[in-house]
């Protein structure tokens, strides 16, 4: 006989925020640290199945990193005309508001194709407003590094996502540390099925400059001007001791392409002229203090 290893968050759970660790986090279901961060809604949504445990279905039996993933019953098939939800609470980061942070992770998915489906779903202002991820066409905010997920149908195992939240920050007025809300549905019709449903495993919000390994830097002002530019930037940034900054400029995906060393001023400028028209992103680390500024800017024709 199976043993259930599943844990079922309820609506009630009380969210704790201010832990740095959970500023940029993962949730891989093994971990609990920043699992405050995530809520199975079973006020809302009585009948919600979403669980979080070890996945024990047949050809629908293993996490994408083991044991443990958020799935539609771990056990049992998911039943005719559910509507299940979960949501995911973040803080709005300096890489959400400055444009370059990332949601990724990984699904697997067994259903009846078009019918029974889910939902990737994002809210900038409390659950007022929820703007499809996937097939977004009003604010055209989400660049996707992977192909979009198709939450329906048979995936044949595990996929990864990976969306760039882009301008967000300037799109919807967010300022560091509000709410942002990222909701997760899966819908089923009225036709009975014997399949595998939905899972999910190792959510990871980051700022894709700085990577996961990279997030106890403390952050540190910075403001570049003019912005946009076809001839001269100027990036100015908190530097009172004269300490020695390293300056890497990256393109939108994240690709480097430029690095200046030994920087000790409070300024620095960089030429417009060195780019293509675009936007771009500078990056100003101090190694030794663990300080960090970063921002965007855009050339011009």
């Amino acid at each position: 006989m199976k043993t259930i290893t599943t844990f079922l968050l309820i609506i009630n759970v009380h969210f704790l925020f201010g832990q740095t660790q959970c500023d940029n986090y993962c949730l891989n279901f093994e971990d609990t640290t920043c699992l405050h961060h995530l809520v199975i809604d079973t006020t809302a949504f009585p009948q919600n199945i979403w669980q979080i445990g070890r996945p024990q279905k047949p050809s629908f039996d293993s996490a994408a990193s083991p044991s443990n993933v958020i799935i539609t019953d771990s056990i049992h098939p998911y039943p005719v005309n559910n509507y299940s939800v979960f949501i995911i609470r973040n803080m709005a980061t300096m890489g959400d508001i400055y444009g370059f942070g990332m949601l990724q992770g990984e699904f697997n998915v067994q259903t009846d194709s078009l019918h029974d489906y889910g939902r990737m779903e994002f809210s900038p202002d409390n659950g007022t407003t929820w703007i499809d991820l996937i097939n977004d066409t009003l604010y055209n905010t989400f660049i996707w590094y992977t192909e979009k997920p198709v939450l329906s149908g048979n995936s044949h195992g595990w996929k990864n996502f990976e969306v760039l939240l882009a301008d967000i920050g300037s799109v919807f007025n967010l300022h560091l540390g509000d709410t942002l809300l990222f909701r997760f549905t899966f819908i089923s019709d009225p036709v009975p099925e014997t399949l595998g449903g939905l899972m999910y495993d190792n959510f990871c919000f980051t700022d894709f400059v700085e990577g996961i390994s990279e997030i106890h830097f403390k952050p540190i002002k910075s403001k570049i001007y003019p912005n946009p530019s076809n001839s001269i930037f100027t990036i100015e940034f908190e530097n009172p001791s004269s300490d020695e900054f390293e300056l890497a400029i990256y393109d939108i995906h994240s690709k480097p392409l430029l690095k200046k060393n030994n920087i000790t001023d409070r300024k620095v400028t960089l030429e417009a002229r060195s780019f293509k028209p675009g936007i771009y992103i500078y990056k100003l680390t101090n190694l030794k203090a663990h300080k960090r500024c970063w921002g965007k800017f855009i050339t011009s024709e």
